[in-house]
């Protein structure tokens, strides 16, 4: 039964919220929050499938009973494994969790791998072709086509390129390194990462996909408010204006993603989501990363109390 409903609750989160989180308005007034929310979601759905087919396996009672005393800090006394005799759903639920797990590793693998390899290749070419500005902190590339981006790791490093630095004017170019410390300042190149291996791993689940379009979209407005904090909104809209093109190698550039909406975004004003809002979207993002483990743990919460006792 439990096993059924951490399905049914993957299932229904997984294709039916999607849609109404990427239609909602509010998302793009906070997007901190949303990148929460969209993160919530889908590791929540990852966490019921993994959950569904644990059941399967083992009682669920063993299950949550287990990591209650183990949350209690009770131990795992008098709670071992039971003789498990084979049945079918026992090896449906083997079967899900190493499939599942397998795609996970392969996914990792191939997303992390290539992305190493990316910004190896992209730091050894800012390293030959590039000069370092001591006044800016930043690396100069030489290229007439304006763009600027972050390359994460190793304290992180903003790239300009020789293109951009002329055509920049004094506030502009101080924006968009603003932006583009932001992105490393707050790690945005480990929640893309992510969500592409959810992406790559379960391609045909509309919920990892539509989260990492979203949060790529997401991700650039949140730097774009981390520019703002020291720079006018309208300086940063100009900058976005002059360097909307694809960026010369990262996938975090200045101007690579939803260049209209950010504009119009930081030339209009905006007013902040209520208090009550901001409560209430928070509370979604907890339930949503607490009601998988809460569906094994809830029924288990008395008999393991006893047992600390």
């Amino acid at each position: 039964m439990i096993a059924v409903l951490l399905a049914g609750y993957a299932v229904l989160v997984g294709f039916g919220l999607p849609r109404r989180l990427s239609e909602a308005s509010w998302t793009s007034r906070a997007p901190r929050l949303a990148i929460s929310t969209w993160l919530a979601t889908a590791t929540s759905v990852a966490c019921a499938a993994l959950l569904a087919a644990a059941v399967l396996i083992v009682p669920a009672h063993v299950l949550g009973d287990s990591l209650v005393l183990l949350v209690q800090g009770c131990g795992w006394s008098g709670y071992g494994l039971p003789a498990l005799p084979w049945t079918v759903p026992r090896a449906v639920g083997i079967a899900a969790m190493i499939g599942m797990t397998l795609r996970l590793g392969y996914a990792a693998a191939r997303v992390v791998g290539a992305q190493r390899r990316l910004r190896a290749r992209h730091r050894r070419d800012v390293r030959l072709a590039g000069r370092f500005h001591p006044t800016l902190d930043v690396f100069v590339l030489d290229h007439a086509h304006p763009s600027a981006f972050c390359l994460p790791g190793r304290g992180g490093t903003v790239v300009l390129t020789s293109g951009a630095l002329r055509m920049l004017p004094p506030a502009e170019l101080a924006a968009v390194i603003a932006h583009e410390r932001t992105h490393l300042d707050r790690r945005h190149h480990h929640i893309l990462t992510c969500a592409a291996v959810l992406d790559r791993a379960f391609p045909l689940v509309p919920v990892f996909g539509e989260t990492h379009r979203e949060l790529r979209r997401l991700v650039e407005l949140a730097a774009d408010d981390g520019a703002t904090r020291n720079c006018a909104p309208q300086t940063v809209a100009r900058a976005v204006l002059r360097l909307a093109a694809p960026p010369t190698t990262s996938a975090l550039g200045m101007g690579s993603t939803a260049v209209r909406q950010r504009v119009q975004r930081l030339l209009t004003a905006r007013t902040p989501l209520h208090r009550s809002a901001v409560v209430a979207r928070a509370l979604l993002v907890a339930a949503l990363l607490l009601l998988p483990a809460a569906v094994l743990t809830l029924p288990a919460l008395s008999d393991a109390a006893h047992h600390c006792d």
